[in-house]
């Protein structure tokens, strides 16, 4: 590693001679420029922090050298180094390939010059930080540039374009093709068949591994396409945003085959913290970027606005679309499409990509594509209440790590989350059995909390160890590293451990409730008992998308008893009689006390779906007799001391002539629950045009609504529309003259979906 940077920095001193020596004789080098030939940087800051605040003129900002030297530092400073080394080896290749006399000449010649000098020290300093963190990676680098990153898919905007031969030769084959077999509208125009070009030769290697790929998940993604009614050939989004790498990242930090950014993915249930990363998982990424793209078409009304928007953001694209809209010199009645919009550089090859994938999919023997179906390994489920370091995992089992690695690929580090009640963990098919019969033998972390810590200049693993009473194993462990070797600023992360506590003859700690009140939702309640969302919900049985309604009654505690170490004898049932759980009871001990295989009495009792707790009910199967023991008076029914919480109240409907507002209630929701109009319940509560309501407050929905004037009529000029089948709030804002957001304001709508007889109040423009 030392001997490639000692080449590396000969080989940049050389680029910086030939660079400077192809500037003219007049042209001063002035390093003020770029803000001082290299940033000082002291030894307990990192690089990145330091460059990463320097500006320079907007003629070398948009520079790809530059660019990619940025993103290189934003790599360093979130520790991906990898991904920092990919970018700043592509920051020296354009810094080569970028010449001032044919891409530049709005530069000045001394700003130019002095960029070119700057520029090699800059990159060398950045990888003498970047080298060594990478030589800490050990056998993981060299799977990165496979498993990690998808480099052709993401970055490649520069290549080659084709000259007019290619695209003849490319037409040709397209002039007789059918564009109805395609379930995306696709016209094949020039953008398109660039894309065809540089798909089948510059990035031919990247297209062909995508495709063999792609076999692989085909299936699973067909499926849900076909669940909700998509177009099929969406699958090839993921293809130009991924190749299909489950674990690709890029560098806007979006990750998995459908490169979501981690606020998209937890907004669409894509769970993305320090231990798993959901955006990993193909069926859960799937299934979000489906929902996303179902609801960005469901506003637009055409697939490739829809894609645009996945790639750029949805503001930017309505925000071009509403000024075309009011553009008076373009035909207003006809619909704005994608190929009439100027978008960033990305995004005006990325729809093309998608469509240029998709006809190289569907004929990949015309384009010399040899595709070879792939499958994914079959796996056995169990659900875990314990935190295992996968190595023991995999001893246990007799597999690699990386086996288990790939079949759990959201797990970021080296354990089944610790912070998590529970976790499903997929193992190789046929090892189901040996893992339970191990479970209680293997090592679990016994870890409450977790803490980050910076290093400081001096610092070693020992003394880091020592601070916080742990062992350097422990350490390291904790941060997946493979040496001793840390440089100041690096973050280590840092496991605290469960410090007994003494028995003070005291009964445990009463689990706490809660009732909620009007204006209560999940964030608050966690806020005030100082606990987490994802807690609230598993202690409470919460899916993603349920609510609090006021009255509920929630857990804010754990609602389970600790065991205590009591000795629990076991008595002979009678026949068709159910075990009771006690104290420190656990399914290990049970099925051994019983003589039943650990594994039946899971399976019966579905212990891989549950933890086991006091007062449960077991069945003991009857086939298997149970050891003799000594007479003992039979177990008394335990009632739990922990009631679950009450069934949660029916979402309350309307009946009669007032209606009292719930949390989460719009005037919306409330006219649709109620058979009416929101101008009605406006007018019968004299709210005029507003559209404010609060919980608890009490609403007229019923009665003789105020007949106003006609002048009045006329002068208000709204009108009740009601949503006909395959409308969306696209058609209907094109139908008036009106905007989206307009709608949207005009009936308090908390988002863009409405349904076949919504009733929906839109003020009419003049003509």
């Amino acid at each position: 590693m030392i001997c490639r940077l000692k080449l590396l920095r000969l080989f940049l001193l050389g680029v910086s001679v030939t660079i400077l020596s192809a500037c003219s004789p007049k042209q001063a080098v002035q390093p003020s420029v770029m803000g001082g030939a290299e940033p000082q940087v002291p030894d307990s800051v990192s690089y990145a922090s330091v460059a990463l605040r320097e500006k320079v003129s907007d003629s070398l900002a948009v520079r790809p050298s530059w660019t990619y030297y940025r993103y290189a530092l934003e790599a360093m400073e979130n520790q991906e180094w990898m991904l920092a080394r990919h970018y700043l080896d592509e920051s020296l290749r354009q810094l080569v390939s970028e010449k001032y006399d044919s891409l530049y000449r709005n530069v000045p010649a001394a700003e130019d010059s002095a960029y070119r000098a700057v520029m090699p020290a800059r990159i060398v300093r950045a990888l003498d930080e970047v080298y060594p963190n990478v030589a800490d990676l050990g056998e993981n680098a060299e799977t990165f540039q496979q498993n990690d990153v998808s480099i052709e898919g993401i970055d490649a905007l520069d290549e080659a374009l084709a000259d007019s031969a290619s695209l003849v030769v490319i037409e040709n084959f397209l002039d007789t093709v059918d564009v109805k077999q395609f379930s995306l509208p696709v016209e094949f125009n020039e953008r398109v068949m660039q894309e065809i070009f540089y798909m089948t030769n510059g990035a031919r290697k990247f297209t062909e591994g995508s495709l063999n790929r792609m076999t692989a998940y085909d299936s699973m993604i067909y499926a849900q396409l076909e669940q909700m009614g998509m177009p099929k050939d969406l699958i090839y989004l993921a293809l130009v945003e991924s190749g299909f790498k489950v674990k690709a990242y890029s560098r806007a930090k979006a990750s998995g085959m459908w490169q979501f950014i981690p606020e998209t993915g937890k907004r669409y249930g894509l769970e993305v913290d320090y231990w798993v990363d959901m955006r990993r998982n193909p069926e859960m990424a799937t299934m979000a970027a489906l929902k996303y793209l179902k609801r960005l078409h469901d506003e637009f009304g055409d697939w490739l606005l829809a894609m645009a928007s996945y790639n750029c953001g949805e503001g930017r694209v309505r925000r071009l679309v509403k000024e075309m809209m009011a553009d008076t010199t373009r035909d207003s009645t006809k619909a704005v499409t994608y190929w009439e919009l100027e978008l960033p550089k990305e995004t005006m090859r990325y729809v093309p990509r998608i469509l240029a994938a998709m006809v190289i999919g569907h004929f990949p023997a015309q384009y010399d594509m040899k595709v070879e179906k792939q499958y994914q390994p079959d796996f056995d489920t169990v659900t875990v209440f314990d935190s295992f370091p996968l190595e023991e995992v995999a001893k246990l089992l007799k597999v690699s790590e990386d086996t288990l690695r790939t079949l759990n690929m959201e797990l970021v580090k080296w354990c089944t989350p610790p912070n998590k009640d529970s976790y499903l963990l997929r193992l190789p098919v046929g090892t189901r059995a040996a893992f339970v019969d191990g479970y209680d033998k293997m090592e679990k972390n016994n870890f409450s909390s977790w803490h980050h810590h910076k290093v400081k200049k001096g610092e070693t693993l020992g003394v880091i160890a020592r601070q916080y009473g742990i062992s350097i194993t422990e350490l390291k462990q904790a941060n997946d590293m493979k040496s001793d070797r840390i440089r100041a600023g690096k973050s280590l992360l840092i496991p605290i451990k469960v410090t007994p506590k003494k028995s003070t003859g005291k009964k445990p700690a009463k689990v706490k409730t809660y009732v909620a009140k009007p204006g209560d939702n999940l964030g608050s309640v966690a806020r005030l008992f100082g606990v987490s969302q994802e807690s609230l919900r598993t202690w409470n049985s919460m899916d993603a998308a349920a609510v609090v309604k006021p009255g509920d009654t929630l857990f804010v505690s754990k609602p389970e008893l600790k065991p205590s170490e009591e000795t629990v004898t076991r008595a002979p049932l009678a026949k068709g009689e159910k075990y009771v759980v006690k104290p420190g009871d656990s399914y290990a001990d049970i099925a051994k006390s019983y003589g039943v295989p650990v594994m039946m009495l899971l399976e019966v009792n579905g212990g891989f779906n549950r933890r086991l707790t006091e007062g449960d009910s077991l069945v003991i199967p009857e086939f298997v007799q149970p050891k003799k023991q000594k007479a003992a008076p039979a177990p008394k029914k335990q009632e739990p001391l922990v009631k679950k919480p009450e069934p949660k109240k029916e979402e309350p409907k309307c009946s009669g002539d007032v209606y009292v507002v719930q949390s989460g209630d719009n005037l919306f929701s409330i006219s649709k629950k109620c058979n009416t109009t929101i101008a009605d319940i406006q007018a019968l509560n004299g709210m005029g045009n507003s559209t404010s309501i609060y919980p608890g407050q009490k609403l007229k929905v019923a009665g003789k609504v105020p007949v106003a004037p006609e002048a009045s009529k006329a002068d208000d000029g709204f009108i009740t529309h009601e949503v006909k089948k395959g409308e969306g709030l696209w058609d209907i804002s094109r139908q008036y003259g009106v905007t989206i957001e307009d709608i949207v304001k005009w009936n308090g709508l908390s988002d863009t979906k409405i349904k076949v007889g919504d009733k929906l109040k839109v003020k009419k423009q003049s003509k």
